[in-house]
């Protein structure tokens, strides 16, 4: 396959002229396609893969005759294996419930800014809040991005990009009290909810990770006793219930437990080894620290519903159980832990990330400051 450079106008723009492959006798069909403005060096590296793609048959011809709706079912077909369930799952979500139903007859070509502006519109009437139009129109740009990036010929800007997204206030996450802290983990006492619950709170570590963690990858011997994150564990309708990586590469580190972190460990292993005995064979050991009665993976989604019942019964009304990682966050940067601890014991990808969500920059240090939490909270509870 070969085809031709065209540099055109003031701004030397870059056009690519190739014929499309035909039959025997068939006519003859021309494609003539935008590449932009750009040094001459990257026009001829887009060429090649445009025409690569042509000569693999994944070109798509006349892109202006594609729907929305048909780009979108090729956008999650081809970058399904990439994403993490739970995001796919999110991204279909939005597809079929309000990209499609409003804008899935117009041609990808034609999509205009007003178009993502009465997608948007239309879930402000469905009452949804700023933070989840915010989604949406993330999902949106990054489908029109794929487009662009992607597949060449198909679209030749991101349309999206041209509206604003919709604007979240970023007040942070509101501040925890010791007293509503406390007040969870005494409801949670006495159950088998309280050692994750217990965990969660004085390390931070997010639901996938508490209930995919497993005792080989925790420490509780020498002078340092910590744990290693691997591991996330999800729950999807297509999926059903499994492991996978962690939300970011940074999420895969040590985090150091506390002395009171370490006796309750202790004393929950005794009680689930008396359990692993009495089952015998029924018991599915997985090696899980916080696994379902009968050895298999507690799914996420279940474990939230239970924690939930007994939040609310502590007067906690609304009380999740992410908010004991921002609990974990705030009441440790209220004890003077600089941001760029908490952001290391976080496990966030950046410190701004820490800074924009939880609260302002303060000198201190970590392993005691994971102590002196512990002990605050625990006191009464872990002898």
């Amino acid at each position: 396959m070969e085809g031709h450079l065209i540099q055109r106008g003031k701004r030397g723009v870059w056009y690519l002229s190739f014929d499309l492959p035909r039959e025997r006798g068939a006519k003859r069909e021309q494609q003539y396609i935008r590449l932009g403005t750009m040094p001459k060096g990257h026009a001829v590296a887009r060429k090649r893969e445009i025409l690569r793609k042509v000569d693999q048959g994944t070109w798509v011809k006349k892109s202006e005759d594609i729907s929305v709706s048909a780009f979108l079912t090729r956008w999650l077909d081809a970058t399904k294996d990439h994403l993490a369930a739970t995001t796919y799952a999110r991204y279909s979500g939005l597809v079929s419930l309000h990209f499609v139903p409003e804008i899935g007859d117009v041609m990808l070509r034609k999509v205009t800014p007003d178009h993502v502006r009465q997608i948007d519109r239309r879930l402000v009437q469905r009452k949804l809040s700023a933070r989840s139009r915010l989604h949406a129109y993330r999902a949106l740009h990054t489908a029109f991005t794929w487009a662009v990036r992607e597949n060449q010929g198909m679209l030749e800007e991101n349309v999206v990009a041209r509206v604003k997204a919709p604007k979240v206030d970023s007040t942070g996450i509101t501040p925890f009290s010791l007293e509503k802290m406390t007040d969870v983990l005494d409801a949670v006492t006495g159950t088998r909810l309280e050692a994750p619950v217990v965990l969660a709170s004085l390390t931070g570590l997010r639901r996938g990770e508490l209930l995919a963690l497993k005792w080989r990858t925790v420490c509780l011997d020498g002078p340092s006793p910590s744990l290693y994150v691997e591991k996330s564990l999800e729950h999807t309708r297509a999926y059903g219930v499994r492991f996978k990586v962690p939300k970011t590469q940074k999420s895969m580190a040590l985090v150091p437990l506390a002395p009171e972190c370490v006796a309750l460990l202790l004393q929950h292993k005794e009680k689930q080894d008396a359990v692993r005995a009495t089952a015998g064979e029924a018991y599915s050991d997985l090696d899980l620290v916080f696994p379902n009665p009968d050895g298999a993976p507690w799914p996420p989604d279940s474990f939230s519903v239970q924690f939930g019942r007994l939040a609310r019964a502590a007067g906690c009304e609304g009380f999740r159980l992410h908010d004991l990682r921002h609990g974990f966050a705030t009441l440790m940067l209220a004890d003077g832990v600089s941001i760029k601890e908490v952001s290391g014991l976080l496990r966030h990808s950046r410190e701004a990330l820490t800074l924009t969500t939880y609260a302002h920059p303060i000198a201190g240090a970590s392993r005691a400051a994971v102590s002196n939490l512990a002990r605050t909270l625990l006191k009464p509870k872990v002898a």
